[in-house]
């Protein structure tokens, strides 16, 4: 079964995708743009990573945002996606997918706009069966699954659960609360549940999101 691990800033991931939502300043998501193998930027989001001293492996999407004197530098690798019927953190999805990847960090998927923050959270949910997808945010990590998968915890750590769909049968072992008669009928349901040890396991076959909250003094 596979094992999703707490991210930690020694990681050095294959791929990266940097979304346009608020740059990311941490600890951990800046070690991990600098030591990923590959970082692709949604459009614009490249303005913000070259300020850290790293180019870009492709700039992917509609690239209405990015700046001429940008486009002249990194003609090489663009990848324009004109079509309007998805954004460009699916268009980027689209592309390391394209290039085999199996495994994808994102992050920058927050901030800007609320309605975006959410609508990115939902899209990725919607590309689990087909991607091993982590996304980091400012307190913690989102990891979106359909299939079963254990998870890395620490003892007492607050972990929440969003299950797409009401009438999904999930299971649970190593939390402190199962989804009530086997079901999470409601996205509020699983809210603030809690971490019995060092790693719990998710049991379910359909769209699942699975959120574990960095410990208060975790740097990151």
């Amino acid at each position: 079964m596979n094992v999703r691990a707490l991210p930690h800033k020694e990681l050095r991931p294959e791929w990266v995708i940097l979304a346009a939502g608020d740059f990311p300043l941490g600890e951990l998501p800046r070690s991990l743009l600098l030591g990923a193998e590959r970082v692709v930027c949604c459009d614009s989001a490249a303005e913000e990573l070259m300020t850290l001293g790293v180019t870009p492996w492709a700039v992917v999407g509609d690239l209405d945002s990015l700046s001429e004197p940008l486009r002249e530098a990194l003609a090489d690798r663009l990848h324009h996606v004109p079509e309007q019927d998805h954004n460009d953190l699916w268009k980027s999805l689209d592309y390391v997918v394209a290039q085999g990847a199996q495994e994808v960090i994102v992050l920058g998927g927050f901030g800007r706009r609320e309605d975006h923050s959410i609508g990115n959270v939902m899209l990725l949910a919607a590309r689990a069966e087909k991607l091993q997808i982590t996304m980091i945010a400012e307190q913690g990590v989102f990891d979106f699954i359909a299939a079963p998968t254990r998870f890395e915890s620490v003892s007492g750590g607050v972990v929440s659960l969003f299950a797409l769909s009401p009438v999904a049968a999930i299971e649970v072992s190593g939390l402190r609360y199962a989804p009530p008669a086997g079901r999470l009928t409601a996205l509020w349901q699983g809210v603030s549940n809690e971490a019995l040890g060092e790693e719990f396991e998710v049991r379910t076959e359909s769209p699942t999101i699975v959120y574990r909250k960095f410990s208060d003094n975790e740097e990151r």
